[in-house]
């Protein structure tokens, strides 16, 4: 059968570290055979054509994202969790993917990304330690990027600050709350007798209350979130960002409240994940990526952090001619500005690697050059010194 995941690695003592991607190995895990299938943690977007992981290589083809994966499988009659669905359980899976995908993201994006303690204590760490040099420098802070702007619909995206929290933390300028995120500058509170920080947090938890309300209600007391006997797709979509909720971060708001008011979900993934196959995963390591593979890889996240160059790269680059807008098609000016901003990073990477190899700062420098006379002089070794003492240098 030949399929092949792609995924984010592991981190926090999980299985990946993204929501799908977790959804993914669980569902492969439980439905298909050990022997069909391989896992891969490819920490490399790039090897769809939608830079999105979870990636399926099947026969050629590519399919990204945890749903696309389902329907391709499940139209390929490999996968048949979801076949005998009544019309209202689709509707209702449907409903709560939108759930997940919003506000489930959105919250996850500000207890691991938006909060600088966890970002820079625990999630910016473990993407280090997925990601070959150079890409430690490019794709976590994309990747942080786009977390906070999936949280700015929770209304409480305003809690990132402006200034790189990582580099302002290590400088002293920004402080934090004990709440775990950036200590506002003015009171955005509805109460001026309560500190903005503080309305953030209790908000942040009402979002997280609601939210674990409204999957708790949706599941009621079956055993999965649909039916008793079995779990269809949209259990381990559930699963995989439940399972991120429960990480212990500095500041664990989402764990607390998940944990404290709603066991019956904790019970939910417990079970889940005892369920189906139990033996070690298929791992396979990734092929190793070559020099030109990562400085190419370095050039496009280079690229997109440039403002008002980024976006077009981008919308060149992975957008390519949209069939929707027959007018939208590559424009060479992109092109010429992307390829004079890869040469850019090129040079700039050369750069690092010198400085890389560069003593640090501050350290004990050598220098080597001819003793000056002291004492004797070569005079000390008889008349052959004498005689070499007098020689002009």
């Amino acid at each position: 059968m030949a399929l092949e995941l792609r995924v984010w690695g592991s981190a926090f003592g999980l299985d990946s570290i993204d929501p799908e991607c977790l959804a993914a190995v669980a569902c492969f895990r439980s439905c298909i055979p050990r022997q069909d299938w391989t896992l891969i943690a490819s920490n490399d977007a790039a090897v769809s054509s939608e830079y999105r992981l979870p990636a399926l290589s099947h026969k050629g083809n590519w399919v990204s994202g945890y749903s696309d994966i389902i329907s391709y499988l499940t139209k390929h009659g490999i996968l048949h969790i979801d076949d005998d669905l009544t019309p209202p359980q689709r509707a209702d899976t449907l409903a709560c993917a939108s759930l997940l995908a919003t506000r489930g993201s959105g919250l996850l994006a500000m207890s691991l990304y938006v909060s600088p303690r966890a970002w820079v204590e625990m999630t910016r760490p473990a993407y280090s330690s997925l990601l070959p040099f150079p890409l430690t420098w490019t794709v976590p802070p994309a990747v942080r990027a786009a977390a906070v702007e999936k949280a700015e619909h929770l209304g409480i995206g305003y809690l990132a600050a402006e200034v790189d929290a990582e580099e302002s933390s290590s400088a002293g300028l920004v402080e934090t709350t004990s709440t775990g995120f950036l200590r506002l500058r003015e009171r955005l509170g509805p109460r001026k007798t309560m500190q903005p920080e503080h309305t953030a947090a209790i908000r942040f938890q009402h979002f997280a209350e609601d939210f674990y309300s409204v999957l708790d209600d949706f599941r009621g007391h079956k055993t999965f979130f649909l039916r008793d006997d079995k779990p269809s797709s949209i259990d381990f979509l559930a699963y995989g960002y439940l399972q991120l909720m429960r990480v212990q971060t500095p500041h664990p708001i989402l764990k607390n409240a998940l944990e404290k008011s709603y066991s019956r979900l904790v019970v939910f993934v417990t079970e889940l994940r005892s369920y189906g196959d139990n033996e070690e995963l298929p791992w396979r390591e990734p092929k190793a990526r070559g020099a030109l593979g990562l400085i190419g890889r370095f050039a496009e996240g280079s690229i997109e952090a440039i403002p008002g160059v980024g976006g077009s790269w981008r919308k060149w680059h992975k957008g390519g001619v949209d069939t929707r807008d027959t007018y939208d098609v590559r424009d060479p000016t992109q092109l010429i500005i992307a390829v004079g901003g890869a040469v850019t990073s090129v040079v700039a990477l050369g750069a690092v690697a010198l400085f890389r190899a560069l003593p640090p700062f501050g350290a004990s420098a050598h220098r080597f050059e001819a003793a000056r006379e002291d004492r004797a002089g070569l005079r000390q070794f008889g008349e052959i010194g004498s005689i070499l003492d007098g020689l002009p240098i």
